[in-house]
């Protein structure tokens, strides 16, 4: 699950030196967080945030400066937004330290124990570590489209575990053992991309398809990660199961197209179903009402 946290600070309005709680300098026993917010609990979960971004290189920033004019005299107020994204970090045991409300606004401090943050960051990476050591086992050696759709699945699982690594070490983690994970990236991303490249099908119509639609279709599919061929080992199907009906009416030519399309992999196991019902229509002839309802079915299709 992504977890993104937002905190924003007013600069010329609220300063560090005006909080109403001093915030220790974090040490080798515990990382602090400072929030503040209108509400207790907003307040809570800003300074939580503030742990996360601590632990985040993912930190973007962006500066905003607005003028406004009072009784002629023009005041200018710069507004920055500070966002740390980080996926699946869980602190745990979270201390309240203080709070204290001041001047409307709630300021909370918080605390975890740096031990436990790296022990349960350390579990998140092991198990994703895992789960994809055993997507990967599975297909070593053997790039085909079941590969691709396996990997696939496991795509967010590596982007997390991408993700946990610098938050890991920027836990204070210093023994190098996070190079195992990194390996796993590394190679999570080289058997990809040669699965990828074998991602390939044969292509059938239930009925006769203009050699236009036909060459869109393969475009398209090329397009999608999906290549095309006329046979061999190792190759899924990509089927289209076209039913077609044409009629004239107000001397206009209406095609309506309602089509199933399945996608099988190598196993012959389906990956992929589902049906689309288009239309396409021309005042000049049945064929050109044809060639759009086919551009229609092309642009409604979300294939995977």
């Amino acid at each position: 699950m992504f977890l993104r946290y937002i905190i924003t600070a007013f600069i010329g309005l609220i300063t560090w030196n005006s909080f109403a709680l001093d915030v220790p300098v974090d040490n080798k026993q515990f990382i602090y967080g400072l929030g503040t917010d209108v509400t207790y609990g907003q307040a809570q979960k800003s300074a939580m945030a503030d742990i996360v971004m601590k632990l985040s290189t993912r930190i973007t920033a962006k500066s905003q400066i607005t003028q406004t004019k009072e009784n002629n005299q023009t005041q200018t107020r710069a507004t920055q937004k500070t966002e740390a994204v980080s996926r699946g970090i869980e602190l745990p045991n979270v201390e309240v330290v203080a709070s204290e409300e001041k001047l409307g606004n709630w300021y909370v401090l918080v605390r975890a124990e740096r031990k436990l943050v790296q022990r349960s960051i350390k579990h998140q990476l092991v198990n994703l570590n895992d789960d994809l050591l055993f997507a990967l086992e599975e297909f070593k050696g053997k790039y085909t489209p079941s590969c691709f759709y396996a990997l696939s699945d496991e795509a967010s699982n590596k982007e997390k575990l991408n993700e946990l690594i610098p938050a890991y070490v920027g836990s204070g983690i210093s023994d190098g053992s996070e190079d195992e994970f990194y390996q796993t990236l590394n190679t999570f991303d080289r058997t990809f991309k040669k699965c990828k490249k074998r991602n390939r099908y044969t292509l059938t119509f239930s009925e006769l398809v203009s050699s236009e639609f036909k060459r869109s279709t393969i475009k398209f599919l090329k397009n999608n990660g999906f290549y095309v061929v006329s046979s061999g080992e190792n190759t899924g199907v990509v089927q289209f199961n076209i039913k077609k009906k044409q009629t004239l009416a107000y001397k206009s030519h209406l095609t309506i197209l309602n089509t199933e399309i399945l996608v099988f992999d190598e196993t012959d196991t389906l990956k992929y179903q589902e049906s689309f019902k288009v239309k396409g229509s021309s005042f000049e002839s049945k064929s050109q009402s044809l060639a759009r309802a086919e551009k229609s079915l092309l642009q409604k299709i979300q294939i995977k």
